[in-house]
């Protein structure tokens, strides 16, 4: 059976189970049925397909609404459709200005500006790689958000990911939200 067909044979199957949902149980639901698919596929290479092919065959069943939530922005960011993991990325970094809070007085405060990059990466955690989207980067660190649920970490876990081009960084976590994961390069040039 091909990745897509068994991705949209899955979407069939779960979609009455989240259809009725919150999308914090929707989030939960779906942490469930990867851990399994994990377990199932025979390499991660498919579990990565198979899984974000049937999180984007969801989202369409489910009329791929405008993002309004963390954990929508969590299954959002776990498609293989960039329509959808786009939608998670505008969310994540509009709502702020679309609440009508002033964001700049923080951005001139940085030494170093960011560049947002939105490039698919890995990321090692207590040394257990997990996928993850590097969202931005700057001279000092980056922001990264995990393709699988992660726990949140804390501040000061240390973290390493592969930099696209620039090789593997270590560094730590400055902060953990559903946002994603801020981190701090270890031993970055002044």
């Amino acid at each position: 059976m091909s990745h897509e067909k068994l991705a949209l044979e899955l979407a069939d199957f779960w979609f009455p189970a989240i259809a009725n949902e919150t999308w914090a149980e929707r989030l939960r639901i779906l942490d469930e049925v990867h851990g399994q698919l994990y377990q199932d596929l025979e390499t991660a290479e498919e579990y990565e397909q198979v899984s974000a092919s049937f999180v984007a065959a969801l989202i369409d069943r489910l009329g791929s609404p405008p993002v309004t939530d963390p954990a929508q922005a969590e299954v959002y960011a776990g498609s293989a459709e960039e329509r959808h993991w786009g939608a998670a990325m505008v969310w994540q970094f509009g709502e702020r200005q679309e609440a009508g809070e002033a964001t700049p007085a923080r951005d001139e405060r940085r030494r170093w500006p960011r560049r947002m990059v939105n490039m698919l990466t890995e990321m090692w955690v207590q040394g257990h790689p997990a996928r993850c989207r590097l969202v931005d980067i700057s001279r000092f660190g980056a922001r990264v958000m995990p393709l699988r649920y992660q726990p949140r970490l804390p501040p000061g876990t240390a973290i390493r990911v592969a930099i696209p081009d620039s090789g593997v960084r270590d560094g730590v976590v400055v902060f953990s939200s559903p946002r994603g994961v801020g981190l701090q390069f270890a031993n970055a040039a002044a």
